[in-house]
């Protein structure tokens, strides 16, 4: 391994660890806190949005798309306003999609031969989005009980119809990453694209089946 690899994987493993511990932290703290965080996340995603290159046009209209995140975040507030506040739901979805994105990296890497949709993300096999339902049901399991399983695989195999699309947006764009606020890591809708579907799907399910 080269210096200049090493040093961008030890950038990319700070970078992450000041990530989670952030947003973690956010979550656990309060509700307001909870909700400043995912405020902050739209109004960055929004920023990164509007100062994308235009790409191939479509027929949507760019006013319709920019409301696009407005769902996925407004759930995760949603999940947060019960009295008294109770983190643990909102922590248990965010496992869960970054376990699936560890367990599509860690299967995928040694194992992936078979491209799930190579013409969008070259990086990502079938094999890696098995490996990251499996790692999604486990967490889910392990935080909910094993009752709630189902949940994480469903919500492995939204998170990466949500990484799907943001592949295309910026396809589209001929980006490689949405930003660069986050060293390693690229922008803000880079690591939050698996929240676009899963989110709001997971604060519905959870309104109808939590106890």
């Amino acid at each position: 391994m080269s210096a200049r690899v090493g040093n961008e994987w030890v950038t990319r493993g700070l970078t992450g660890i000041a990530f989670v511990g952030v947003v973690m932290g956010a979550v656990i703290w309060s509700a307001w806190s909870n909700a400043m965080l995912w405020a902050l996340v739209a109004a960055l995603a929004w920023s990164e949005w509007f100062k994308a290159p235009e790409g191939v046009s479509t027929r949507w209209p760019k006013a319709l798309l920019w409301f696009f995140p407005v769902p996925a975040l407004t759930a995760l507030v949603w999940l947060g306003e019960a009295e008294p506040y109770d983190p643990w739901p909102i922590l248990s979805f965010l496992w869960m999609i970054w376990a699936n994105d560890t367990g599509a990296f860690v299967v995928g890497k040694p194992l992936g031969k078979h491209k799930l949709w190579p013409s969008v993300s070259p990086g990502k096999s079938w094999e890696g989005t098995v490996g990251g339902v499996v790692a999604s049901a486990l967490v889910a399991g392990l935080s909910l009980g094993w009752e709630w399983a189902w949940l994480g695989g469903l919500m492995g195999a939204l998170s990466t119809a949500g990484d799907l699309t943001q592949s295309a947006w910026k396809r589209r764009r001929n980006m490689k990453d949405s930003g660069s606020l986050l060293p390693g890591h690229g922008g803000i809708m880079d690591r939050f694209d698996g929240f676009l579907f899963a989110a709001p799907v997971y604060a519905i399910l959870w309104c109808i089946f939590a106890p």
